[in-house]
């Protein structure tokens, strides 16, 4: 398989500088046939200024008055790929989605993703390892039950000790990791095929953000398609760069659990029952500051 074009997606929401520094400083190190699509999420005339002045000459850059969140920016730029910058053979073109806080450790990270993916037909996505500014693994994650995620891991605590509370839910399993099928991988930095993301449908549009990730597993499942994770090439992300400067920790905390609530209720069919046990627990969270 020849690759034909790997389509980088970019999602700016009033970070034009860092945006800028990142497609001229790490967009710029991928050798492999390419093509940058920022998508100026909650645009302003200073904002697609500023983008239009800075980034390179050839970047398509689309803009969003309404901050639609991340998974409609994300869909927004990949149709715009998909319609103008692939040639017709979808299979053999690659989508590239980044946030714009990632370095790339490894200069050649894209492409040995992207000839990675070529080489594994029934993967849809994959991801490399992604590093926090701490040196944590922020990626991959395994697959857990609502009930363990949002109830049990709280109720437990009194009763496990915290070695064992670490092992019984999977707090290292990043570390533990090696190059093959997981459940996701990190979003902040992700290769897709082009034409399992047209026939999956993307991502969901009714998040806002968080949780995109884990609905994608379920929508490439649903079409015959694996998540990859591949350790041998890594990034760092600055996570929470963009986000941190506009949300507090609560609301940040409380998109995630909305997202998450959507997404165990929608594609894992949690039961009723236990969203509203989670929605009480996250009460008493918040009420005495756990």
């Amino acid at each position: 398989m020849v690759l034909e074009m790997i389509a980088v997606v970019i999602v700016n929401y009033r970070s034009e500088e860092r945006t800028v520094k990142f497609v001229r400083e790490e967009v710029s190190k991928i050798s492999s046939p390419h093509a940058v699509v920022v998508v100026d999420n909650g645009s302003t005339p200073d904002s697609f200024k500023a983008l239009s002045e800075g980034l390179p000459e050839g970047c398509a850059l689309i803009p969003s008055e309404e901050n639609a969140g991340f998974a409609r920016a994300c869909n927004l730029g990949a149709s715009y790929a998909i319609e103008n910058v692939f040639p017709e053979n979808l299979e053999d073109s690659h989508i590239l989605f980044s946030n714009n806080d990632i370095v790339f450790q490894d200069a050649d990270v894209a492409d040995v993703l992207s000839e990675r993916l070529s080489s594994l037909p029934d993967v849809g996505v994959i991801g490399p390892k992604v590093v926090g500014p701490d040196g944590r693994l922020q990626s991959p994650e395994e697959f857990k039950s609502f009930w363990d995620k949002h109830i049990w891991v709280y109720w437990s605590t009194p009763f496990m000790s915290s070695a064992r509370h670490a092992e019984r839910f999977g707090y290292d399993h990043p570390e533990k990791a090696g190059d093959g099928p997981c459940y996701r991988v990190m979003g902040s930095f992700f290769l897709v095929r082009a034409s399992d993301w047209k026939a999956c449908g993307g991502m969901d549009p009714e998040t806002f953000l968080y949780g995109e990730e884990a609905i994608l597993s379920e929508r490439m499942k649903g079409i015959g398609r694996k998540v990859w994770y591949c350790p041998g090439v890594s990034v760092l992300h600055e996570h929470g760069a963009t986000t941190g400067k506009y949300y507090d920790r609560l609301k940040i905390r409380e998109m995630k659990f909305s997202s998450d609530c959507y997404y165990y209720r929608k594609y894992i069919g949690t039961p009723g029952w236990q969203i509203a046990l989670a929605r009480f627990t996250y009460f008493l969270k918040k009420v005495f500051g756990r």
